[in-house]
């Protein structure tokens, strides 16, 4: 019974507009009905793809989501690093732990929010911090104190050829967060008979961390890998906090262009936003059934 009102809600909100938008990428559509609810859409083909194709946004779009795909890897390793510092029985390691554990627990909104006055070239931390080695206090000609600048601090979200990057670090410290998390439940679960059988094989530092509990923690670092990789690929609410897609475009993705081209300032091209999402879509399928797949081959493996 409960799994079959789960299971209605599913197809209502995830199964039908997979569908629906897939059908509607064939479509030239404002997203609009008539006075009389008369759908207004055109059928175009395969047009909508074609134009994906020539394209350049897109492309550019597309080059973003690998570099999120690429950079955001880096929360595994960091997030495993930090939960092995972490797990240790020491005066003050629930301070800490509750510092590295706060970035998890704040939307992704406000990590946009705080990186973007951090990023401020004029009063945010970058800025400052750039003061103290390249600018230094003096008088203007009236006697009133200025601060002059040998280097003027970089604008990062102003910069096409650096925004993305900082968008990226702003989206690491969660994810970083959210892997700690599943290493320090993975650490809990460690068996303490083989790493006390590790030690009187004389394993120690780098081997007993890939030998006997790095083996353990596969089944974290799957989860860990598989969630990081949605997670990039699915990046929007960073973007559309910070930049937008600006400057120039340069920062969009996936995500953020379809709902650009369908309800932001592309309005009138549902049909074309509906393509990116089937190709988006097209994209996390292809690596949720990898890794799906992986897990099942390593189950009959264990087995």
């Amino acid at each position: 019974m409960f799994v079959s009102i789960g299971l209605v809600f599913f197809a209502i909100y995830v199964i039908i507009p997979i569908f629906q938008s897939f059908s509607y990428s064939f479509t030239r559509w404002d997203g609009l009905r008539d006075v009389n609810g008369v759908w207004t859409g055109e059928w175009v083909g395969i047009q909508n793809y074609q134009r994906l194709l020539e394209d350049p946004n897109f492309y550019t779009s597309l080059w973003n989501n690998l570099l999120w795909l690429v950079l955001y890897m880096l929360a595994v390793p960091i997030g495993l690093g930090i939960a092995l510092f972490l797990n240790q029985t020491v005066t003050g390691i629930r301070i800490y732990k509750s510092l590295f554990f706060f970035p998890f627990v704040i939307s992704q909104v406000v990590v946009g929010l705080i990186f973007s006055w951090a990023y401020n070239p004029e009063f945010g931390l970058v800025g400052e911090i750039w003061s103290w080695f390249f600018c230094e206090q003096t008088t203007n000609i009236l006697g009133n104190p200025t601060t002059v600048c040998s280097v003027n601090p970089p604008n990062i979200l102003g910069n096409p050829d650096v925004a993305t990057y900082g968008i990226i670090a702003a989206g690491l410290w969660p994810q970083i967060a959210y892997c700690m998390i599943l290493y320090l439940t993975g650490l809990n679960n460690v068996s303490p008979d083989q790493i006390e059988a590790g030690r009187l094989d004389g394993a120690k530092g780098w081997k007993m961390l890939r030998h006997v509990i790095l083996p353990q923690l596969a089944p974290a670092t799957f989860l860990a890998v598989v969630v990081t990789v949605i997670g990039a690929l699915r990046s929007f609410d960073m973007i559309a906090t910070m930049t937008q897609g600006g400057p120039f475009g340069s920062t969009n993705v996936l995500a953020y262009y379809m709902y650009d081209q369908a309800v932001g300032e592309g309005v009138g091209r549902y049909g074309y936003g509906s393509a990116i999402a089937v190709v988006l879509f097209a994209i996390m399928l292809v690596y949720i059934s990898y890794f799906l797949w992986k897990m099942y081959r390593d189950e009959r493996e264990g087995h």
